[in-house]
């Protein structure tokens, strides 16, 4: 073998050296290779858990915004159910004082066509009363069938379209015993009873009737389950003409009769309700009469009175007698509508009760109770007659009010309403200052 020469071994190691030089290049390059994917790997890997988090997250969101909804929605549904019990377990009864028509109201329902309509009169609380779930008004004027035989003051005879009005406003219960039951003898009352029965036979009309069996037969209603036994009578009629009618058509408030009432009705109902025609005219209180037959009721276990009669309004409260029962009274809920001249005869009330059965017992019981001021507003000039709420009622209507006419007296909003709070300041004492039943 030849031996190298200098050059050669110079050439061998140059090539050598190059050759590991391309192979520390090739493992860079590989290395950096594989870092590369392995951060790739990392990265993705992270990405991917980061991912599923996110999504885990939004789906944990999801399903507690879900949650939370059917907790809401549960909510409603248990609401719904308990307004559902307490509406079927509470009943809403309203009444009203005197329907009392008077010439330039029975005028104003004439219409240009011949035909007679007084869904006027009512527009503005009929809300209130056909939303209730009983209603009564007291119908101071009996009716007549023939418009010729229309009247006011003082002998009044109705057109029955006023009935037909009240009926549309919502009204459940007409009282008809008055002082003003015989202003056009008994033929009038007859018709009064036809007109009832053969147009609204679901009105529970009382106070007169055809017939000793009629009379002799306890009116009642029933709501939500509940029946109540309705009475209506009047201490006096006007001209004290007793012995030219029938006992039997008109209820006449005596102790002997109202005893004998009571105590039917008690049989055939959950509760007794007692509408009474009596008290003083224009009286700003219950007079003694009145206190008397009050605490009779009272005694025989009736559980709500309501009186008419006045014209004017006085206060209400709760009776209790020695064994711990309880008769809610409204004293008078003076005018609902008429033309009276005089500001506090305008004034007048709704009685707003409320009834509920006891879940435990199933009996009712009055629960809760208010006095809803109304005003009667008539405007001679534009033909306006009608009744107002007096939250509703406004200072130019006031103005407006044809009353200014008719008396000096002030009639604004304010001072009706400052005689509304002194009608709720009084206190009649009926239980201290009167015990003679």
């Amino acid at each position: 073998m030849k031996e190298e020469t200098s050059r050669q071994r110079e050439a061998r190691r140059r090539r050598q050296k190059l050759l590991r030089q391309r192979q520390v290049r090739r493992q860079k390059i590989l290395l950096a290779t594989t870092g590369a994917a392995a951060a790739a790997v990392v990265l993705l890997t992270v990405g991917i858990s980061s991912f599923l988090h996110s999504q885990a997250k939004r789906a944990a969101q999801e399903e507690a915004a879900q949650q939370e909804a059917l907790q809401e929605e549960q909510k409603e549904e248990e609401a719904r159910k308990l307004a559902q019990e307490e509406e079927a377990n509470t009943i809403h009864f309203v009444a009203v004082g005197d329907n009392l028509i008077h010439e330039k109201i029975y005028e104003s329902g004439i219409q240009a066509d011949g035909t007679w309509n007084y869904d006027h009169l009512y527009t503005h609380v009929k809300g209130q009363i056909s939303q209730a779930d009983l209603a009564a008004v007291n119908q101071e004027c009996i009716f007549v069938a023939d418009h010729e035989n229309v009247s006011s003051y003082p002998a009044f005879g109705s057109p029955t379209e006023i009935g037909d009005a009240l009926v549309n406003a919502g009204f459940d219960i007409v009282e008809s015993a008055s002082n003003h039951t015989f202003d056009k003898g008994t033929e009038a009352i007859g018709e009064t009873i036809q007109y009832w029965q053969t147009s609204h036979p679901e009105i529970a009309l009382l106070g007169i009737h055809d017939s000793q069996e009629a009379a002799d037969t306890i009116s009642t209603v029933t709501v939500k389950g509940v029946t109540f036994a309705l009475l209506n009578y009047t201490s006096q009629i006007n001209g004290d003409a007793y012995d030219q009618f029938p006992s039997y058509m008109i209820d006449l408030l005596r102790a002997e009769r109202v005893t004998e009432d009571v105590q039917k009705a008690s049989q055939i109902s959950d509760m007794t309700i007692a509408f009474l025609h009596t008290g003083e005219e224009y009286a700003q209180e219950p007079n003694e009469e009145q206190k008397n037959f009050l605490q009779l009721l009272l005694s025989q276990g009736v559980d709500i009175a309501i009186c008419s009669h006045p014209h004017v309004l006085q206060n209400y409260e709760t009776l209790r007698d020695d064994q711990g029962h309880e008769m809610l009274v409204y004293y008078s809920l003076g005018n609902f509508i008429s033309t009276q001249k005089e500001p506090r005869c305008l004034l007048g009330g709704m009685a707003d009760i409320t009834i509920t059965v006891d879940d435990g017992t199933g009996k009712p019981a009055v629960t809760g109770s208010d006095l809803i001021p109304l005003v009667t507003h008539y405007d001679y000039d534009a033909g306006e007659y009608t009744v107002y709420p007096l939250e509703d009622y406004t200072e130019e209507l006031a103005a407006s009010h044809s009353v200014h006419q008719e008396t000096t007296e002030t009639f604004t909003l304010e001072s009706l309403r400052q005689m509304y709070q002194s009608v709720l300041s009084r206190n009649y004492q009926i239980m201290e200052n009167n015990q003679n039943v």
